[in-house]
């Protein structure tokens, strides 16, 4: 039943491919646990009858598996569980006594006067259980250790054209007319010419490696000696390597097969989809099996060595865990730092987009008003000592109605002198550099500057092109690409279990379409992004997308997926390397949502500090290679749960079969699952970086910052593809000076900043929040509350708190209502889109009267105020209504016949801020 084994690989190899999105949209839990299920089983049926002998102490193992369990995440815990489970059962199956015992020792329990065949059943399925259980948990176990691997080297290392020449070569023998240039095969079929990329994805290198894992584990259990071993080993990468290039032109000829969709993309399911790959894969398994499970080889597996605790044992167990705690701690290891004074430069001599020198005010606007990165400098400018650099011809550059900063450093270039004043440093979409301000840069780095580099999609205004001048002397290198979603939608990162110092205040990062970057083995992935597909850029259309030739089927075989990184950083000398790949997430209209502000903070406060340990995670990398070689030297022979030493016998032992393999190598390998996952795991705890789940208050300004609370609001801004209606709204707030927040927890929110805006509350407060918000108003700070007639007793609790109601008006009725000393001017009649019908407050002081009924009203706590606008709609995204009237972040209220004063509207806004809940 050894071939069972080999089918095991099949199931258990899709389990990870349904649970992991590494290739795309992928998730299927119950596709995943019906496959681990299925692996499990044959793995047992695999062990039927198999040699075995067992020592219960040994359960003892599953102790540091399952606490182990419990700090590595899921579902690279799985392989542990099933161990661990297993280890349990087959120590409760056996009852209390430790004997030898065999899985089917009829002959044996004849020969002492035994022979209940119930007993021999019995026996078979509490060791297939544990056998099958174990080969399941090693085998799982080792396939996350190679998707670790994986995700280092994968994200940078796509292309695989060298072998286009040959495919292209067998594609001719095989029917399809093609040729290849420069690593791209050009295939003319269905009536046009296709160029397809050799990628490792293409030729799925991600299944593949899940197979060879398993099969690594089978060939170490089945092989005589080590030279058989190796002789298998090669043997396994030369078949897997014809079986990935057979595959590959199959996949070809199916994709020409037949008519090309009406969506093209859908065609490249055949190399991304996981039904697709499980199945392309299945007669790979088969093969091997075949290759390597002859029928007369015996698989004596014995648990039965004595766990004594003698020098030699203790030293080659502390000294395998040593060595992989510093193998897998050097990947995770962060240099905590020496802190710095925080002196920022920003480079706006090289800037050609995404530029902060031009003033976000109420005067200027359009699509140019937004799309720059003004805020997010001038929002940093609160924690550090942002300058920036401007050359001589600024002086002369004129923007017709529109405000210049004044710069702090007037130069032409960037030289070391000036650097020599700054900690870090910012470039965003560049122009080209000089020779001289690229060394420069490099060696401010090399001294201990932290270098924060800023591209964007498809080398856009050749920023893609000038970045890697400087970049690439760090190893880094950004794609002339654009990023999303394999089905092209914005992608929305999640931050993982495993975060890096720049994540910590980021719980995810709404993306606008980046860049793919590459990164040298020894960088630290800050984003690294599954299931994305990476277009190459299209020179000829409007912002360097394919949008000329978006339903072309020809546009869909350059593409490369899978895992690609989105953010990383390194530590280069002293100094410190952050780079990112979408500029358009700091522009005015997003720097504050969608998870951007939280990564900016999260950069600054990793780029502020220069390296204490230059060398700490080599060093590290070093001791556990030793460490790990000195365990395995200690281990070796008798004292390791493997190999017998030659004529060895242990007292009423039966001696196995000549021939016979596995011996005590499955002990090994749990052993060593039960050393490394304890390792793994102590360093995770050990060397995890710090999270949480929003940005501190030092961040922030107190008197400047409005916070909008989201925990009982409506959705605001638009983040993780949820829309959200008052965007503009949110964002015009910073044209008065203010910096926006969007804050879930109402204790927070109220600590960090003056002004509290809550809209059209979907979740009734609490007493003890009325009771919070009505302290905080009372201590001098500020709450907006904005509703609507579509839900009239939003809110109303908090309203009634502070002595207000308010009705619903359905007819005109006598006088128009008066405002209050004419703090806010009445901007009724034909210029706001405000019906006569709707919500009237009642109460307080009036502040606004549109159409008779009184829209906004105050009430007055000490120097602090809670304000009321019972016309919500009008300041939603949209125009004319649609849904509402706030037009977006690229309106401009000088254009355009609408039938109402969209002007009058942001005027509206402005004065609420400015006027009654400013200071």
């Amino acid at each position: 039943m050894r071939w069972v084994l080999w089918l095991s690989l099949i199931p258990l190899t899709g389990f990870w491919l349904f649970n992991l999105e590494i290739y795309g949209p992928s998730l299927d839990t119950k596709a995943a646990l019906i496959m681990l299920l299925a692996g499990i089983c044959l793995s047992i049926i695999g062990f039927w009858k198999a040699e075995v002998s067992w020592n219960q102490k040994f359960v003892f193992a599953a102790v540091p598996m399952a606490i182990s369990s419990l700090v590595i995440p899921s579902p690279y815990n799985t392989g542990l569980i099933i161990a661990s489970i297993a280890l349990f059962l087959a120590f409760v199956g056996t009852g209390t006594k430790a004997l030898w015992l065999k899985g089917h020792n009829s002959r044996d329990n004849n020969r002492r006067g035994h022979s209940n065949k119930g007993q021999d059943i019995r026996g078979y399925w509490i060791w297939s259980i544990l056998l099958g259980g174990l080969f399941t948990g090693i085998t799982l176990g080792f396939q996350a250790l190679v998707l670790a691997m994986y995700y280092i080297t994968a994200p940078s290392h796509h292309d695989f054209g060298v072998l286009a020449p040959i495919l292209s070569f067998a594609s001719n023998l095989t029917g399809l007319a093609a040729a290849s240039n420069e690593g791209i095969i050009f295939v003319y079929g269905l009536g046009q010419t296709y160029p397809i990329t050799v990628t490792l994805e293409k030729l799925g290198f991600y299944p593949w490696i899940l197979i060879f894992g398993g099969a690594l584990i089978l060939i170490g259990l089945a092989s005589q000696n080590r030279q058989e071993l190796l002789k298998r080993i090669f043997g396994l990468v030369g078949v897997s390597a014809l079986y990935l290039c057979l595959r590959f032109l199959v996949l070809l000829h199916l994709f020409f097969a037949t008519d090309m969709p009406p969506v093209p993309v859908e065609r490249m399911e055949i190399f991304t989809g996981s039904i697709w790959l499980w199945a392309s894969f299945a007669p790979l398994v088969l093969i091997l099996a075949g290759l390597y499970s002859p029928s007369n080889t015996k698989l004596d597996f014995r648990l039965d060595f004595e766990l004594k605790l003698n020098k030699k044992n203790a030293i080659g167990a502390a000294a395998l865990f040593i060595g992989l705690f510093a193998i897998a701690g050097a990947a995770l290891f962060q240099d905590p730092g020496i802190e710095k004074d925080g002196r920022v430069l920003v480079d706006e001599i090289h800037s050609v987009w995404e530029f902060s020198t031009l003033v976000l005010d109420k005067e200027w606007y359009g699509t140019n008003s937004t799309y720059n990165a003004y805020n997010m400098i001038e929002w940093l400018d609160q924690t550090y000592d942002v300058d920036r650099i401007v050359s001589h011809s600024y002086e002369a550059w004129q923007v017709p109605g529109v405000t210049k900063v004044s710069p702090e450093i007037v130069s032409d270039r960037i030289t070391a002198k000036i650097l020599d004043g700054y900690d870090i440093l910012i470039i965003k979409t560049p122009s080209r550099y000089e020779p001289e301000e690229v060394e420069a840069i490099r060696d401010f780095v090399e001294r201990g500057g932290g270098l924060f580099l800023i591209g964007d999609h498809t080398n856009f205004a050749g920023s893609g092109t000038n970045l890697n001048q400087i970049s690439r002397n760090f190893g880094i290198e950004f794609g002339f690409d654009s990023v999303n979603t394999q089905d092209g939608r914005l992608y929305t990162y999640e931050r993982g279990y495993i975060s890096h110092p720049c994540e910590r205040y980021m719980t995810h990062f709404d993306f606008m379409t980046g860049c793919s970057i590459k990164a040298p083995l020894w960088s630290e992935p800050v984003m690294l992004g599954f299931g994305l597909g990476a277009v190459p850029g299209e020179y000829a259309s409007t912002g360097f997308f394919r949008e000329t030739r978006r339903n072309d089927p020809t546009q869909v075989t350059d593409t490369t997926w899978g895992l690609i990184y989105q953010a990383v950083a390194l530590k280069y000398g002293k100094g410190r390397v952050v780079a990112f790949s979408d500029s358009t997430t700091i522009s005015n209209f997003r720097i504050f949502f969608g998870g951007t502000p939280n990564l900016i903070a999260g950069c600054m406060e990793y780029l502020n500090k220069s390296n204490r340990h230059e060398h700490g995670r080599s060093v590290m990398l070093l001791l556990g290679l030793i460490f790990s070689l000195c365990g395995a030297y200690f281990l070796r022979g008798k004292s390791v749960p493997g190999e017998r030493v030659p004529g060895e016998r242990v007292p009423g032992e039966r001696v196995p079969d000549e021939g016979a393999c596995g011996k005590r190598r499955m002990a090994a390998l749990t052993l060593i699952l039960t050393i490394a996952a304890l390792s793994a795991s102590g360093a995770l705890l050990t060397f995890s970086s710090e999270v949480e789940d929003s940005i501190p208050s030092q961040y922030y300004d107190k008197n400047s910052t409005v916070c909008f609370d989201i925990g009982h609001s409506r959705p605001v801004v638009n983040s993780k593809g949820e829309e959200g209606d008052y965007e503009t709204f949110f964002i015009w707030t910073q044209r008065v000076n203010f910096t926006p927040s969007l804050e879930s927890d109402l204790e927070e929110a109220m600590a960090k900043g003056r002004i509290l805006v809550i809209i059209e509350p979907t979740e009734p407060f609490s007493d003890e929040e009325v009771a919070l918000l009505q302290e905080y108003v009372r201590e001098g700070n500020s709450v907006l509350l904005m509703i609507d007639s579509e839900d009239p007793d939003a809110g109303s609790e908090l309203i009634r708190s502070f002595g207000m109601n308010v009705h619903i008006v359905n007819e005109t009725s006598g006088q128009k209502n008066q405002t209050k000393d004419d703090q806010v001017r009445d901007l009724a009649g034909d210029k706001l889109p405000i019906s006569p019908s709707g919500l009237e407050i009642v109460g307080g002081t009036k502040l606004l009267s549109a159409k008779n009924r009184t829209v906004l009203a105050e009430v007055n706590h000490n120097d602090g105020k809670f304000v009321l606008f019972a016309e919500s709609h009008i300041f939603k995204d949209g125009l004319g209504g649609r849904p509402g009237y706030m037009g977006s972040s690229k309106s401009d209220p000088s254009t355009g016949n609408l039938g109402y004063d969209l002007g009058a509207l942001y005027d509206l806004e402005f004065q609420i801020f400015e006027e009654v809940l400013g200071p």
